[in-house]
């Protein structure tokens, strides 16, 4: 995946209130990214429990 070099995206959030996505650049690039990123959390996640329950 290429992105361009004026596409970014950046996460704002906090324990206390809602998280903000904001997307400048081309949207489907930013969209495709934003998934990837998605999808890679979601494995670290499960692999992190994973080895937790292994643990017990």
């Amino acid at each position: 995946m290429i992105l361009n070099a004026d596409s970014s995206i950046g996460i704002i959030g906090g324990a206390d209130g809602p998280t903000a996505i904001m997307v400048s650049g081309s949207p489907v690039a930013a969209i495709i990214a934003a998934a990837v990123a998605v999808i890679a959390v979601i494995a670290i996640i499960a692999i992190v429990v994973k080895k937790r329950k292994k643990n017990k």
